[in-house]
Order: C-alpha cells, then sequence, then structure tokens
C-alpha cells in the first residue's frame, strides 16, 4: 500500500536539476563543488515585444488613454512601474496599470500599450550547496548534496539563500510584527503558524530575506505593490499552523544557511522546468563529499505503508496534523464524518482518529 509521498527529513540526500529558462552557457563543470551562491549557468534573453491591456486592468472597456495615461511613447519604464491610472476618487479605490517588465514604450492604441523589454542577463544560482553530478548541455545541471529538506506546500517570491533566525517559541505561535528590525536583515525568519501584511511589509523594510510559516492567506499572493520576500508556507493556505514535527526540524536548524523557494504549485514553471524543478522548498546543505557518500550509502527505508510510518493529514478535522501509523485496519470502517472507506488509525499525540488513506500523505 502507497500513499502520494512529501519529504520531511532532517538528513537526506538531495538531487536538485538546475535549468535555464532558455538555451545559454554552463559555467562549471562535473565534479565541481558549488555554494548556494555560485552561478552556474547563464544566458542572455533577447529583446520582446509586451502587450498590455490597459482597460482590462483599470475595468474600462472604452477607456479613454490620454486621460489615463502616465507615459508616453518612447518612455522608459521599469517592472512593475504604474503606466496608466484612473484619476479622481480615493487613491487607495484607484486602479493602475502597471508594466510587466522593465522597457520602453514603443506604441499606445486603444486601450492597450506595446511595450518592448530589454535584453537581460539571466544568471542562475546553484541554490544549494553541492556537488555537480551532470551538465545539461546549454541549459543547466544536476546538482547532489546531503542535508535537511522539507518539501513545502505552497508560497510565493521565488528563490533566496541565508542564515535561519527562529523568532517564535511554538509551531502555533504568530510572529508580532514589532520583533522584526534592522539586526534581522538578510536572514530568514521562521515565522510561527501564519502571517498577515503588516507583518510582510515589515520584514520588507527589514530587508528579511524570507519567511517561513505554516500557511497563508491566498490575498498575499496579489498584494500591490508585491513584496519582495520570499514566503515559504509548510502546511498550505489558510491558517493552519505548522506540524510540530516540520517545526521541530527547522528548529535545528537556527543560525544555520538555508535555501528557501516560494512558489504555489498550481502556477506554471518556466520554460524549460518541470513542476518538481519549482517545488517549494526549504533546504540546509552540505556540499562535502564524505557527508553526501555516508547517506548515499545508507540503505533506503521503504515507501510502503506500515505501522509506524510517518503521514501527514491533507484534508478534513485533523487538516495538517501529522503523526505515526498505530494500525491498519484491514477492512474500511467509518471516520468521523461518518464516510466509510479504507484508512488508518493515526498517533497525532493528543488523538487517535481513524482516518481514510485518501486524507493522508506520507512524509519520508
Amino acid at each position: 500500500m502507497q500513499l502520494p509521498e512529501r519529504k520531511i527529513s532532517a538528513q537526506s540526500k538531495v538531487t536538485l536539476r538546475r535549468v535555464l529558462p532558455l538555451p545559454g552557457e554552463v559555467l562549471v563543470q562535473r565534479g565541481q563543488q558549488v555554494e548556494a551562491l555560485t552561478i552556474v549557468a547563464r544566458a542572455r534573453t533577447p529583446h520582446r515585444y509586451r502587450l498590455i491591456n490597459v482597460a482590462r486592468q483599470l475595468g474600462q472597456p472604452q477607456v479613454e488613454m490620454e486621460q489615463v495615461m502616465l507615459k508616453e511613447e518612447g518612455d522608459e519604464v521599469k517592472a512593475h512601474e504604474v503606466i496608466a491610472r484612473v484619476q479622481g476618487g480615493l487613491s487607495f479605490l484607484q486602479r493602475a496599470a502597471r508594466a510587466p517588465a522593465a522597457g520602453h514604450i514603443a506604441a499606445i492604441g486603444p486601450g492597450w500599450v506595446l511595450l518592448e523589454t530589454e535584453s537581460a542577463l539571466v544568471e542562475l544560482p546553484a541554490f544549494i550547496n553541492g556537488i555537480i553530478a551532470r551538465i545539461i548541455p546549454d541549459r543547466g545541471v544536476v546538482i547532489e548534496a546531503s542535508g535537511a529538506v522539507i518539501e513545502a506546500a505552497c508560497g510565493f517570491g521565488g528563490e533566496t539563500y541565508g542564515p535561519l533566525k527562529r523568532l517564535v517559541n511554538n509551531s502555533s505561535d504568530i510572529l508580532d510584527p514589532e520583533a522584526i528590525d534592522e539586526n534581522l536583515k538578510n536572514m530568514i525568519i521562521l515565522a510561527g503558524r501564519s502571517l498577515d501584511e503588516e507583518t510582510l511589509r515589515q520584514a520588507e523594510a527589514a530587508q528579511v530575506r524570507g519567511l517561513i510559516v505554516g500557511s497563508i492567506d491566498t490575498a498575499l499572493l496579489n498584494l500591490d505593490p508585491p513584496v519582495k520576500v520570499r514566503v515559504v508556507a509548510t502546511e498550505g493556505f489558510g491558517d493552519i499552523p505548522m506540524s510540530p514535527y516540520t517545526f521541530g526540524i527547522l528548529g535545528t536548524l537556527d543560525g544555520k544557511e538555508v535555501s528557501i523557494r516560494g512558489h504555489t504549485p498550481h502556477l506554471a514553471p518556466l520554460p524549460g522546468q518541470t513542476r518538481a524543478d519549482s517545488q517549494p522548498i526549504i533546504m540546509a546543505t552540505s556540499n562535502k563529499a564524505s557527508a553526501l557518500a555516508a547517506v548515499s550509502a545508507e540503505k533506503g527505508s521503504s515507501s510502503a505503508l506500515a505501522v509506524g510510518s510517518r503521514v501527514r493529514v491533507t484534508a478534513g478535522q485533523f487538516l495538517g496534523a501529522s503523526g505515526t501509523i498505530a494500525t491498519l485496519p484491514p477492512q474500511p470502517q467509518a471516520s468521523a464524518s461518518g464516510l466509510v472507506a479504507p484508512g488508518a488509525i493515526v498517533n497525532l499525540g493528543e488523538a487517535s482518529p481513524y482516518i481514510p488513506l485518501a486524507n493522508l500523505e506520507q512524509v519520508v
């Protein structure tokens, strides 16, 4: 019997693909040790044209462009810069149209703007400390490492790397924004249960690189203006506390360098990437050959579900909780909701409910 798997491990072998969004140049060699910030590949993007639907962004199908445009043909714009705005009314109710990338305005038409984007150098960092195991010609590399790996549920902002700082005492605590100050510059904060926009803005002002929480509100995905802080949620959307098991592993990493990737799985990966390449994740890895060899030599544990297997609840009353399989009844039973289905009795600490297998994933 097998369940969907999620890797949450304090010590594991890591194999990570790093690929450019378009063909380019690989800068490292097989067998080379790399640090998280080592640039392993690079490419230059070509000039492109982007059509901005100003009428849609402003919510005015018959928009008068000369009344809303803040820029003219030939003007240079920055990424996310406001190029048009509905004038009048309260400022916080005004709708704005933004440039999706840096470039210059090539043309303005009825309800639209044609943006010619600048070419840019795309540099691909290793993201983790490890050893180059394979070269992907013209596109990237495969890196092997050992260390802690926590596959998360969602997030936003992309990738970053820095020292982890724990600011809460347990997985259910909510971080007070006033606890974030300039002493946390360039750090990644272990922030407990969840966060709000005030906490995000305070973290951005303090130049914090990232935040790790149990869950996030979907509204944080569409902030205007967007924040530069990377966020990773281990459990998902909503108001779910972080699993104590996950929090315990992260607690052991306090003060150590970690890599995080904030991403929401339903969003499409970049060209050339697979969904595994964009999985929201937290890692603290080593590139030492001796450590990697030791982990590689370990006998892999069976992925078959059994008594003692660690699992996480993915739906229902105990959503987000994790524990171990106490019993695997041979026949389907009724859960608390009345549903009769194959399941397991799971030891969650304070309770040992019968949970359908469809509501479980295995932690490996």
